[in-house]
């Protein structure tokens, strides 16, 4: 066939730079199509013979839709009002377990058969691991993990929407605290809602990470996760009182449960009927919780 001549040759490609040519012509030397590489107008013509024309442009067609480059999925981010009307019922319950608490409401003594006690814990008692998540010391404390948790809570809404994101958050600090309540000593006690703000933060991380996938964007892929390393420096390892096992065991398992939902992906179900069933898994895991708290007392 190089005996051919010119008239006998077709091009079946043309492109601006002498690699894309090359990189086509092995396309088509691997399929056992013979070409020539010559100089055209604009850049370099691939030429083959005229009988294989057919089968050279189609397994050139074949080669450009198999590697043409694949559109990222835009993450598309749910109604404002669905987080905040969440984020809304946080506050709320929180309002109220804090005025109970201080009231002794139902003859109890909230913050007795509430707290995180890791040797109460340890030894059975699980749902204090919830329980304190809703008991605060004073009304500061309240205000910053009302203020930063709902804030947390309906940007994470806005990507997993509003019930599963709740759920998640009370299922991530109670697992926090329970990680945390086999790393401290037994007379260790803890109570707030930091240990899920922590939790939210570490989920929110875990998604926006798990999002940029772009190879290009290697370095900045890692910026969420370095901001929520940046602020549980700030401000969760300051302070007497401060939580410090509670806030990075929160963090470590938030970020776990965003990654687990980031790989789930689609599999997941997130249409309006199952955020309701998410919402009311959270609702039932938090009176359960004070239930078998009050049973226990």
């Amino acid at each position: 066939m190089s005996e051919a001549t010119e008239d006998f040759w077709v091009e079946v490609g043309r492109f601006r730079a002498l690699r894309d040519a090359e990189q086509h012509a092995l396309v088509l030397v691997a399929s056992g199509v013979e070409s020539r590489i010559v100089p055209a107008v604009g850049g370099m013509s691939l030429l083959v013979a005229a009988a294989d024309a057919a089968k050279a442009r189609s397994e050139i067609a074949l080669y450009t839709h198999e590697n043409r480059p694949r559109p990222h999925p835009t993450a598309t981010l749910r109604p404002l009002r669905e987080g905040m009307d969440a984020a809304f019922l946080y506050c709320t319950l929180l309002l109220l377990v804090d005025s109970a608490a201080n009231r002794n409401v139902f003859g109890y003594d909230w913050l007795a058969i509430g707290d995180a006690q890791a040797g109460l814990i340890r030894s059975g008692e699980w749902w204090r691991a919830i329980t304190a998540l809703w008991l605060h010391a004073d009304i500061g404390h309240l205000l910053s993990n009302m203020a930063l948790g709902g804030l947390l809570g309906v940007l994470l809404a806005q990507l997993v929407g509003a019930g599963l994101a709740w759920l998640a958050i009370l299922i991530s600090g109670g697992v926090g605290n329970l990680v945390a309540a086999y790393l401290e000593p037994t007379e260790h006690a803890a109570i707030g809602a930091s240990t899920a703000v922590f939790a939210a933060l570490g989920l929110l991380a875990a998604l926006a990470w798990g999002r940029q996938t772009l190879p290009w964007r290697r370095l900045r892929r890692w910026s969420p996760l370095a901001a929520a390393v940046m602020l549980l420096a700030l401000v969760g390892v300051g302070g007497e009182r401060t939580d410090v096992g509670g806030h990075i065991a929160g963090l470590f398992t938030g970020g776990f449960a965003g990654a687990m939902l980031h790989f789930a992906g689609a599999r997941v179900l997130s249409g309006r009927r199952a955020q309701l069933t998410y919402g009311a898994a959270a609702l039932a895991i938090f009176v359960g919780s004070w239930l078998a708290a009050f049973a226990s007392s």
